[in-house]
């Protein structure tokens, strides 16, 4: 087997339309496509696409979706302690690369991609090499399955988690029912938040794949940049992308919630549908309304996930305040291999030592889990 790399998605099209799937929508040949297309992963913005592929006797046989880093922005695994390390001895921490779905926290079930499985520790040393040879400093799998990330940890890719909360369907046959399962005080606090919004005269309209126009989207777009611009950070996305997936077979899978206060709209919220999860990745509104949050991205996605029969709902990333809203505390798996004989003995006990602190706080959180 040998490495070799593309800077573009489009020249292995077939390859990845037969194989590049996974439990999530967002990995798919058309989703990297229009990142690409709309200018979102380039150089410019620190993601520039070097997908790998595994090769067998000139063949293609496996793809690594995979980006040269000059940056660290968009990837919810935070490392700049690894960025700071490397500049405190005077050493280039980018570029390095990343395999993971742009700007996007969601696990991969997979991390190799093809037709027949492939030895990840022969795999590990392959990249190895190959970061050494094109000078990259550290090769990072981000959001990956434990099963995958305990494999790789044994291979000096080291293990970092993380936590993510996530609300699952137990067989609800209704919001209602959802309610019964928490415990009282929790469940007078969610219907007094719903409750708090009825009396603000507001409603909502749940639109899905055809049902979204380009009007709806504009009005989304608005939201996004809304929130953006509230929390000082940078606008990763572009409303041409957006275009661009509402014109795809990926348009089937979103889902909009948008809110309205009598006929004006205030505010909305962007799902994707996967396999048999519901993944809530933006919102925001055009004014404030207390609770609007809450009802946006987590009461209409519960609504909506056991009316469609969704086993789980994954919310993004952070946020200990879902915990009150039936969302449980869960292990995110992440590892990293660095190119420094001196820095990651020194990474790797750090992680060991994160390790530990992550597993405390995810056992003290889970004594909040608002169920009966």
């Amino acid at each position: 087997m040998k490495i070799s790399t593309v800077s573009s998605i489009e020249n292995i099209k077939v390859f990845c339309e037969k194989y590049f799937r996974d439990s999530s929508p967002f990995i798919s040949y058309d989703f990297f496509k229009y990142l690409e297309k709309s200018g979102c992963t380039n150089t410019i913005t620190g993601w520039e696409p070097e997908h790998i592929l595994i090769e067998n006797n000139t063949k293609n046989i496996a793809f690594i979706p995979n980006f040269k880093k000059n940056n660290s922005n968009g990837e919810y695994i935070f490392d700049h302690v690894f960025a700071n390390a490397y500049h405190q001895i005077g050493k280039n921490y980018y570029p390095k690369y990343l395999s993971a779905i742009p700007f996007t926290p969601v696990k991969k079930k997979n991390i190799i991609y093809g037709e027949r499985r492939i030895d990840i520790k022969e795999l590990a040393e392959l990249l190895k090499n190959h970061c050494i040879k094109k000078e990259i400093s550290s090769f990072h799998f981000n959001f990956i399955d434990k099963k995958n990330s305990d494999i790789l940890h044994s291979e000096n890719f080291y293990q970092r988690i993380g936590i993510q909360y996530y609300w699952y369907n137990k067989c609800y046959e209704n919001f209602g029912n959802f309610l019964d399962n928490l415990k009282r005080k929790k469940r007078k606090n969610i219907i007094k938040e719903r409750d708090s919004l009825k009396q603000n005269d507001i409603n909502l309209v749940v639109k899905k794949g055809n049902e979204i126009c380009d009007e709806d989207l504009n009005l989304f777009f608005k939201c996004y940049l809304n929130t953006i611009n509230k929390k000082w950070s940078i606008a990763y996305l572009k409303l041409s992308f957006f275009n661009k997936l509402l014109k795809s077979s990926i348009k089937q899978k979103i889902v909009l919630i948008q809110a309205f206060q009598k006929n004006e709209f205030i505010g909305c919220s962007l799902h994707f549908i996967g396999e048999k999860t519901l993944f809530g990745r933006y919102w925001g509104c055009l004014k404030e309304i207390p609770f609007l949050h809450f009802e946006l991205c987590y009461y209409s996605a519960i609504e909506f996930a056991i009316k469609n029969n969704l086993k789980k709902v994954e919310a993004g990333a952070q946020g200990e305040h879902k915990i009150a809203r039936g969302y449980e505390p869960r292990l995110t798996y992440s590892n990293h291999w660095f190119d420094h004989s001196e820095l990651s003995p020194l990474i790797k006990k750090f992680l060991i030592e994160e390790k530990k602190k992550v597993k405390d706080t995810i056992d003290y959180l889970n004594q909040f889990v608002p169920f009966k």
